[in-house]
């Protein structure tokens, strides 16, 4: 792995036209609680406030929902471990304990040894709205070789008959 910067083998985040919506979502909004606030200047009582606090609150709420959602919704390979930032929370994974990586419908599966199964929805349909096969392709490859060198790095175990 050529191109491994301070550990960080790659990171994929929502797909442009996902990340593109989350900005839209923001700042559609934004630009709505500015023009209200713009009014106030020009009639300034206290209808115009209420009204530009409003859209402010709101231009609030949909700026933290796209941020929550989409913008902040990351997958991260590093040499150690696997970082999931979904919009539910943050899984960390160490490479030791991933068994396989697959594709489900809401992303990439990172299957642990133990039985447990974590996904990444950064690269799921619904966040990406693009397909998700090439994208998986790439995470498939790193994560391949991350497991392929865990491997051949263990020792092996002596065998018993």
């Amino acid at each position: 792995m050529d191109d491994v910067r301070d550990g960080v083998i790659g990171v994929w985040w929502v797909s442009r036209s996902g990340r593109l919506g989350g900005y839209l979502l923001a700042v559609g909004p934004a630009c709505g609680a500015l023009s209200t606030w713009w009014g106030v200047l020009s009639h300034p009582d206290g209808e115009n406030v209420d009204a530009a606090g409003i859209a402010t609150a709101v231009a609030l709420v949909f700026a933290l929902f796209a941020w929550w959602v989409l913008l902040r919704v990351r997958l991260e390979l590093t040499t150690d471990m696997i970082v999931m930032v979904n919009p539910w929370g943050t899984q960390r994974l160490p490479w030791s304990r991933v068994s396989a990586v697959t594709l489900g419908n809401w992303g990439a599966r990172f299957h642990t040894t133990d039985g447990f199964t974590y996904t990444a929805y950064a690269l799921s349909d619904l966040s990406a709205g693009t397909r998700q096969d090439d994208r998986f392709a790439d995470v498939k490859r790193v994560s391949d070789a991350q497991l392929a060198t865990r491997v051949s790095s263990t020792p092996d175990e002596p065998k018993t008959l």
